[in-house]
């Protein structure tokens, strides 16, 4: 038998060559789970972040308080001699209908056919023209009685009419049993002293507790409807929405932004605005 030379230089070579291939690249689809993953996070972290912010201001209104109260002391209006040019007259609500301001239009012409003058006239800023004129109604000071009184040379009284007959003269004569009981059925937290900055148009557990039953209604779910709306914009509706009806959601849109407005107008704190909502 011959002796045969057996040389491991071949295999030797051959794993040499393939230790110098280059490893392959990490799947991709590994790459776009973690980028995934990653816009998750953020996802999560920004819903978070934005439920932690409302939750502040659900609870102190300090953005509404700031914000509002600056637009509202832009909607100005003042008396200037002679007809005004830059003036809306309130529309269709009962409130303004009862006491003739919705017919100022037509009540002022035919006054000044008969040689009546008009000798001063409010007008408005032109940040209140261009509120209204989006639909949202004027924050005039609104009377809490009006009448008709007559008297002859002397002062004596002919004849006096007004509406309401009776009323309270300030928040503090009220009992406090009636404003517990009112508010015990509409806004429980409305006087809360240490709510100094609430925005008395928006009690946010009621709220979102009807846009829930809104959504369910549409989706045909089993519930009974439930209404926001608070005094604030109560009042709204009865005085200035025509006929003191909620007739779209465009309306209880209207009504939430006009009575924050008028909350407001005074200044970030509103515990005075809340008590003249009470009265």
């Amino acid at each position: 038998m011959g002796a045969q030379w057996h040389s491991d230089n071949g295999s030797n070579l051959e794993a040499a060559e393939q230790s110098e291939v280059p490893s392959s690249p990490p799947p991709r689809r590994s790459s776009l789970r973690y980028l995934w993953w990653l816009i998750l996070l953020i996802v999560l972290a920004t819903v978070a972040l934005v439920a932690w912010a409302a939750s502040k201001e659900m609870q102190s209104s300090a953005i509404q308080s700031r914000e509002f109260s600056r637009f509202a002391a832009t909607l100005s209006y003042s008396m200037h001699k002679g007809p005004s040019d830059a003036m809306v007259y309130p529309g269709e609500g009962p409130f303004d209908k009862r006491l003739g301001y919705s017919a100022l239009g037509e009540f002022i012409p035919r006054l000044l056919k008969r040689d009546y003058v008009v000798v001063e006239q409010t007008r408005f800023s032109p940040a209140l023209m261009n509120y209204v004129d989006h639909g949202f109604f004027a924050p005039y000071t609104e009377k809490i009685q009006s009448g008709l009184s007559i008297t002859d040379c002397k002062g004596s009284v002919l004849y006096q009419y007004q509406y309401p007959q009776h009323l309270y003269p300030d928040f503090g004569s009220i009992p406090p049993v009636m404003v517990h009981s009112l508010l015990f059925i509409e806004n429980r937290d409305l006087l809360d002293p240490n709510d100094p900055n609430g925005n008395p148009a928006v009690d946010w557990p009621r709220f979102a507790k009807a846009a829930y039953t809104q959504v369910a209604k549409y989706l045909a779910l089993p519930g009974q409807s439930a209404g926001g709306s608070t005094l604030a914009t109560q009042l709204e509706k009865y005085r200035h929405s025509p006929d003191g009806l909620t007739a779209s959601g465009g309306e209880k849109i209207r009504q939430m932004i006009s009575a924050s407005v008028r909350a407001y107008q005074d200044g970030p704190q509103t515990l005075e605005a809340r008590q003249r909502i009470v009265r």
